[in-house]
């Protein structure tokens, strides 16, 4: 045996472990570098360098068991979907499984401590760091278990070893012992199945799917009647109301998601339920266009600069440069695979490459990580199927509540110069989305992102303190409501403020209202509105029109409730990126011109937007720069308000043109005319060449 150490006396083992080089100090670094790799087929030493990672995990003292373990698994899946010819691939995932479950299980032991590990969650109290065995013990978090977000990676291990044990890589005696473990982490000691999260979220799907899976391959561990109710009550919570809700979708969306397939291709429901997952799948799907950006609800979603990175690792590194980034395309991986469907395939090329250029167009070393990250469907015939898009209500629970929860506008979903808007409707979030019903969510288009700079943690609240970069509804691009004594837009939600009406718990989508459709030339328009917007009975419509030649017009009216009196103001609120040497404050144009947040991979140009103001001779302008949130990246809030009136129809109208470099933001704002009239007709003419009409139940677009 090469790996003694679980039969070695405890005195002589612990001895060993307190000697152990960390991983930086081993005499063969080179055996340690780049794992998990895309191939292990050409290398020499196997067998060192099993060891050498072996040890190099044992010998850690803390070890992520819910977002580190997914890595891993992707090995696996390379490995499997490969045709089980990369042999080597098994050795190193059983230096994985030997090293991090097996041995370190042995070191938990030597410390007196191997009862009190675990490998999926646990239901016992504490906190991220600690939490309590039923003895009073500590159980530390990366040591003894992952604590509640431990289960995360359950299903990981529970692939791998079942991987490892088909192809005969384990002795009979760790065999044994994993069943030990398996059995021990399951006891009413570390999981109380009626604690936690008893509904479809990314908790119980997270670590829904190691226990699914446990209870699959060992039938007589214990707990299983309470565990499969467990499941059995989280897999209705989904099926009766016949989705998730689930909207920072960087990065929880995918944690729930992948929790999905687990407990389905664990529980047989994989085609039993094919009808409901197809109908979660399609939503998200509807999250994505080809525009080589992406704006989400409540999430940063940057480009990674250097895509050098992804194309050297397409199965660990993502596209986007966020939290565990290639855990997204993995999930639309596993759906294609599950239902041969090129329209998922596409989603998994978007998120993992970042997608074609206009036209197709594709780099070799683009094409080459393609073919890698993608080989079992090239083997297969299957080719991405880019789905139609086009100007929709997207509904949350589309077989079910039916409940209208995003627009979408655009003429559809390519990257051939198809703009791209999106809008969040839905009025009752989670603590992890907290007021961002009716925002702006995303605008881009020809490869190039103007607006989208909502954060995870923007007006989110531990008591009455804001978490984050300490920023409140006027990071959000919509209409805002303020009371006069504040300095508009910052809004007195803060800790220590008197706060005013709010939209938060308040506001109510009017269902009725909502439009999204195009026309023939691949214009689009849509239209939403709120009721107790800023206080009870104040009404808010916003129509918008995106032109099919990536121009948006955003008409928006608002009636103050009696409770605003006149001590209010109001004004659209947008966020452009910020700018070298431009100040902000007061300003006394109503435009303002600012490059793009982010661009495509394809897209060389230094593509801007300017945004206009319909000037009425009373509304004030300027810009500011705030702390953002911690996963946006800096942004310029700017705006334009007046004094409001109950009672009283406040009509803006917001414009944004994207332009080239070339041409100067003066003479883009001198091309641009507006106007407004008192029954409430929005008219935009565009360099004498387009020009929009938005009016009650009415829109056009001239050429």
């Amino acid at each position: 045996m090469k790996y003694p150490l679980r039969f070695l006396s405890l005195a002589l083992l612990t001895a060993l472990l307190t000697c152990r080089l960390p991983a930086e100090e081993s005499q063969a670094p080179e055996l340690l570098v780049g794992h998990p790799r895309f191939s292990y087929e050409g290398v020499k030493d196997i067998d060192a360098m099993e060891k050498a990672l072996h040890d190099s995990l044992l010998a850690h003292e803390r070890y992520s068991f819910s977002r580190s373990w997914w890595q891993w698994d992707r090995l696996r899946a390379r490995f499997v979907d490969g045709g089980r010819k990369d042999r080597n691939a098994l050795r190193i995932l059983r230096a994985v499984l030997r090293g991090l479950i097996l041995d370190w299980y042995a070191k938990a032991e030597a410390k007196g401590e191997g009862d009190m590990f675990y490998i999926f969650f646990t239901t016992n109290s504490g906190n991220k760091v600690a939490r309590k065995a039923e003895d009073g013990r500590v159980l530390r978090r990366d040591f003894h278990g992952g604590g509640y977000h431990g289960g995360w990676g359950g299903a990981s291990r529970m692939r791998i070893y079942e991987e490892l044990s088909r192809q005969k890589m384990l002795t009979a005696t760790e065999e044994k012992l994993f069943r030990k473990i398996v059995h021990q982490s399951l006891e009413p000691r570390f999981l109380d199945f009626k604690k936690g999260a008893q509904s479809a979220n990314n908790h119980s799907y997270g670590n829904g799917g190691g226990v699914a899976l446990a209870l699959k391959l060992f039938p007589d561990a214990p707990q299983t009647e309470a565990a499969r109710a467990w499941l059995d009550r989280i897999w209705a919570s989904l099926s009766g109301f016949g989705d998730w809700k689930e909207w920072t979708y960087y990065p929880y969306g995918p944690i729930f998601l992948h929790g999905l397939l687990d407990v389905a291709e664990a529980t047989g429901r994989i085609e039993s339920d094919r009808v409901l997952i197809n109908a979660v799948g399609h939503r998200a799907l509807a999250f994505i266009h080809g525009g080589g950006v992406r704006g989400n609800p409540n999430s940063g979603a940057r480009i990674r600069k250097d895509q050098s990175t992804v194309y050297a690792d397409p199965w660990n590194v993502g596209y986007y440069n966020v939290e565990t980034s290639s855990r997204d395309g993995n999930f639309w991986y596993r759906l294609a695979q599950h239902y041969k469907d090129p329209e998922y395939l596409w989603a998994a090329e978007q998120v993992a490459l970042g997608g074609r250029a206009p036209g197709g167009g594709a780099s070799p070393e683009y094409l080459d990580a393609y073919r890698r990250r993608f080989g079992w469907f090239i083997e297969r015939g299957i080719e991405p199927g880019e789905p139609a898009g086009g100007a929709s209500i997207g509904l949350l629970s589309p077989l079910k509540k039916k409940i209208p929860e995003r627009i979408y506008l655009n003429p559809g979903l390519g990257a051939d110069n198809k703009p791209f808007a999106a809008f969040f409707l839905y009025e009752e979030k989670s603590g992890h989305l907290d007021n961002v019903a009716g925002h702006l969510y995303e605008y881009s288009f020809n490869g190039a992102k103007f607006l989208h700079t909502s954060g995870k943690y923007n007006n989110v609240y531990s008591g009455d303190s804001l978490k984050g970069g300490g920023t409140g509804e006027e990071s959000l691009d919509l209409l805002l409501a303020l009371h006069k004594r504040h300095s508009f837009p910052l809004h007195p939600d803060r800790k220590g403020d008197k706060r005013d009406f709010m939209r938060r718990g308040s506001i109510r989508h009017l269902v009725g209202l909502a439009r999204a459709e195009n026309n023939e030339a691949g214009d689009s328009f849509g239209q939403f509105g709120y009721e107790h917007y800023y206080g009870e009975g104040s009404r808010w419509l916003r129509r918008a029109v995106l032109t099919a030649e990536g121009c948006l017009v955003i008409a928006d009216e608002y009636v103050p409730g009696k409770q605003l009196g006149d001590d209010y103001q109001a004004g659209p609120v947008w966020h452009l990126a910020p700018e070298a040497g431009v100040a902000a404050g007061p300003s006394e144009r109503n435009w303002f011109d600012a490059p793009a947040l982010d661009r495509a991979w394809w897209q060389k140009e230094a593509i801007r937007v300017l945004l206009l103001f319909h000037d009425d001779g009373v509304l004030q302008y300027g810009s500011l720069r705030q702390v953002q949130s911690q996963d946006t990246d800096p942004n310029v809030t700017v705006f334009a308000f007046r004094p409001v009136e109950a009672g009283r129809t406040e009509r803006f109208l917001s414009v944004l043109v994207p332009h080239g470099s070339d041409a100067s933001a003066g003479q883009v704002a001198s091309q641009v005319e507006t106007s407004i009239t008192d029954p409430g007709v929005f008219t935009v003419t565009l360099a004498n060449q387009v020009s929009v009409r938005i009016e009650k139940g009415k829109w056009s677009v001239g050429r």
